[in-house]
């Protein structure tokens, strides 16, 4: 059993953390106590000895970075720091990993995920199987990286609810060249053997290789791009456009640099790959879109057919796919006004994510997808209480709304009037 010390001054973020820890790992970790500054945690380290300490990095008194040099100053490598922290803060984060902390948490992300990740490196510290940081700068070169890319599968997935100013902030400090017109993302898949539910050393070594060679191969054709693992079957490639650059010609170069690049995996390791390319996007903000659109095509890759790009899939119809695509989300939404019609339901159905959904969605009909559900179940609404046969309870049930009170809050935010006052004006005709 690993104790554990929680150090934050958020009381809502010690709730979080032990809801979360009491969950997954009530067998192997036990939370010796709370400290809600430095200075009260250090007290705590010196008479309790925790194994683990997850202090948030900015705190009154005594800060998460002083409290770990001073833990390191005395204790040496026990206990093992998790660093919480904030974007904004990259730079205690950096200085914190250079030193001593085995990994950083960002508040807003934090999930059980996250959390089970950073708990297994502090643990390998602790039984002595990771290799120890050195307080000078060695290991500052790969923290650096671990950094980017953290920073990378953010801006990849979800930069669209980051502001440009924080990005290109961030991207600055971490020596990520972002000052580019264009950016498009393309989704990966490597085949491999996964049958056996755990990933077997000869996977890991096929998706590394794979994923090595296909980096030299794509850099090649442009020195700009970056690749960024995401599990042990996926990986995605950021392109930047320069300036004067064609983006159709463009598109065509990636196509041929991703079919060298899935021949030659191929050839050597006998793995293929598959991809999807997205749009080019011309701000950092809509990286995310075009990975979403990356994700789409992956969809309609195979061994047959390698490689898809989003443009060519939306883009061949007299109609383009995007307004088909919205169409028959309509229908979608119109067939099933009886249910709850949540945006989350809707994407999981039609293979997209929640974000792309909702981007789409609202470029293509000037409203958001919770009004335009909520606009569209009042019409119905309308003529159910019209038709004198239901009771306004039973309508609102059948629509799905969870109670009446809320139906009516609905109904009138729509229409401005409550649903007895419609039928009542209705009536008086």
């Amino acid at each position: 059993m690993y104790r554990l010390l929680i150090v934050d001054d958020e009381p809502l973020v010690q709730i979080g953390l032990k809801t979360m820890l009491s969950k997954e790992h009530s067998n192997d970790i036990e939370i010796i106590a709370t400290a809600s500054n430095g200075k009260e945690a250090w007290e705590i380290i010196e008479k309790e000895k925790p194994d683990i300490v997850i202090a948030d990095i900015r705190m009154p008194v005594m800060t998460g970075l002083e409290l770990l040099q001073k833990s390191y100053e005395k204790f040496g490598n026990n206990p093992a720091f998790i660093i919480l922290t904030a974007y904004e803060e990259f730079d205690m984060v950096r200085e914190a990993l250079s030193g001593d902390a085995v990994d950083y948490l960002v508040k807003i992300e934090l999930t059980p995920k996250t959390l089970n990740a950073a708990l297994s490196k502090a643990i390998k510290r602790i039984e002595g199987s990771a290799p120890v940081p050195k307080r000078a700068n060695v290991g500052a070169t790969s923290s650096l990286d671990d950094l980017r890319q953290k920073f990378l599968l953010r801006l990849i997935f979800n930069s669209s609810h980051l502001g440009e100013d924080d990005i290109k902030k961030e991207a600055k400090e971490l020596g990520v060249d972002l000052e580019f017109k264009k950016y498009t993302v393309v989704y990966g898949e490597i085949a491999v053997d996964d049958t056996q539910g755990e990933a077997s050393t000869d996977t890991l070594d096929i998706y590394t290789s794979s994923l090595n060679m296909a980096k030299e191969i794509l850099s090649k054709y442009n020195n700009q791009c970056r690749v960024v693992s995401v599990d042990l079957r996926h990986f995605v490639v950021v392109f930047f456009f320069a300036e004067n650059t064609d983006v159709s010609t463009t598109m065509d170069e990636i196509s041929d640099a991703l079919e060298n690049a899935g021949k030659m995996v191929a050839g050597y390791f006998k793995s293929a790959i598959t991809f999807g390319i997205g749009s080019a996007v011309s701000k950092v903000t809509d990286i995310s879109v075009s990975c979403d659109e990356a994700m789409t095509a992956l969809s309609s890759s195979d061994e047959e057919t390698p490689i898809s790009r989003y443009d060519i899939i939306v883009g061949n119809n007299r109609r383009s796919g995007k307004d088909k695509l919205i169409q028959t989300i309509q229908e979608y939404i119109d067939d099933n006004l009886n249910g709850r019609v949540q945006l989350n339901e809707v994407a999981e159905a039609f293979g997209l994510s929640p974000a792309y959904l909702s981007v789409l969605f609202k470029k293509a009909m000037e409203t958001g997808f919770s009004e335009y559900v909520y606009t569209k179940k009042i019409e119905k609404a309308k003529e159910m209480l019209l038709s004198g046969d239901m009771k306004i309870y039973e309508v609102a049930d059948a629509l799905g709304f969870e109670s009446a009170y809320y139906f009516s809050k609905v109904f009138k935010k729509v229409d401005g009037h409550s649903p007895r006052e419609y039928i009542r004006s209705k009536s008086d005709i």
